[in-house]
């Protein structure tokens, strides 16, 4: 029970912070994070240079208003060329891991930048300290995992919470600035909140108009744009690992006699339980799709003559078992990669041979470029 209750403590306090992202699936949420940490990477990087311009400003003001001390202000420099070259650094970082060590890095140096000139100005009062209270309302709505947006925030109230300590203003000062210091956390997690559900709620939209543009609506198989997309990454990806891939071009026989004698809503049955059925057939990183009217393609990126064949007799016969009330069958033509075919000359190949198939009486299997290789059924 103890346990039950720690797990869904943990899981509402994690809804809480996290919003939408955290109901998803652990592999989901992993992949939801990346694309966010991409789509972020160009804000974050003009960030941590307005930052360093920040940093900047505040020596500047120390060397034109203020009697700075030389040894100080001279490890001030160094920490503002610092900073200025972790953030142009930043914007070319690839690795995930290079940018959270070079952000922790930038936050450490910033902070130090800023805490030098805040102790020695503090005083009787809290006014030096306010440039802190810009840090988590600009930072926190850009950082996407959790530990690395605790991990920083830990830095940065740790730094306060010390400057506060040694500072020599009144109690009630202190304590206000604490609360303006809770109002800007608050704020920062509330934002990265509300920009983390809208990332999350956008990338719903588009996954969906995307399946919406590539899907049959019939079938729910895919449609011939967005066949023709996968299909051809998954070929050259086949191509480049060395596989032998195989087109399939299938077509229901006297489709049209079909529908003129039992109606369309016979038809498009038809239709619906052949997608069922390829699709049913397809392994992982196969694809096929309804063309067109009653004309379906099939792409197996790692096949062979024998293969395919296998694999276009088996949907024969299972479509022929249900279409067998209606005497509907199918014939399907299958073309094998040959040296420099691209998808469309498989595709061209294979529709050759289904019209071979046709023309030798339908209910068959034909294979391009190979008269021995025709199977009537």
């Amino acid at each position: 029970m103890a346990k039950q209750a720690t797990q869904n403590t943990r899981q509402m306090l994690l809804h809480v912070l996290e919003g939408e992202v955290a109901g998803m699936a652990p592999h989901e949420r992993r992949e939801q994070y990346r694309r966010q940490i991409q789509l972020l990477h160009k804000p974050m990087s003009n960030l941590l240079l307005a930052m360093a311009m920040l940093a900047a400003l505040h020596l500047v003001f120390e060397l034109v208003v203020v009697a700075g001390v030389p040894p100080l202000l001279a490890w001030q420099s160094v920490g503002v060329a610092l900073l200025g070259v972790m953030a142009v650094r930043y914007r070319h970082v690839v690795s995930l891991r290079r940018r959270r060590v070079l952000g922790l890095a930038f936050l450490a140096v910033l902070l130090a930048c800023l805490s030098v000139p805040a102790l020695k100005w503090a005083g009787s009062s809290v006014v030096p300290l306010a440039v802190f209270l810009l840090l988590p309302v600009t930072w926190l709505p850009l950082l996407v995992k959790p530990h690395m947006t605790f991990g920083g925030l830990a830095m940065v109230t740790a730094v306060v919470g010390v400057l506060l300590w040694r500072c020599e203003a009144p109690a009630g000062e202190c304590q206000l600035f604490a609360l303006y210091y809770l109002v800007s956390v608050g704020a920062g997690l509330l934002l990265r909140r509300a920009r983390s559900n809208l990332a999350t709620r956008l990338d719903k939209q588009v996954e969906t108009l995307w399946q919406r543009a590539v899907s049959d609506p019939l079938t729910g198989l895919l449609n011939r744009q967005g066949w023709m997309n996968l299909a051809g990454t998954a070929l050259a990806d086949a191509l480049g690992s060395g596989q032998t891939p195989a087109v399939l071009f299938i077509d229901v026989d006297f489709f049209k006699r079909t529908n003129d004698k039992h109606g369309h809503l016979a038809g498009d049955d038809l239709l619906r339980a052949l997608g069922r059925i390829i699709d049913a057939r397809m392994g992982p990183g196969e694809y096929c799709a309804r063309l067109g009217g009653e004309e379906f393609a099939c792409l197996l990126p790692d096949s062979s003559a024998q293969h395919a064949e296998r694999f276009a007799l088996r949907l024969a016969a299972d479509y022929r078992l249900h279409a067998k009330a209606l005497g509907s069958t199918l014939s399907i033509g299958i073309a094998v990669h040959q040296d420099g075919d691209v998808l469309n000359d498989l595709l061209a190949r294979a529709d050759a041979a289904l019209y071979e198939a046709k023309h030798r009486g339908r209910d068959q299997v034909v294979l391009a470029n190979d008269d021995s290789h025709a199977h009537p059924l």
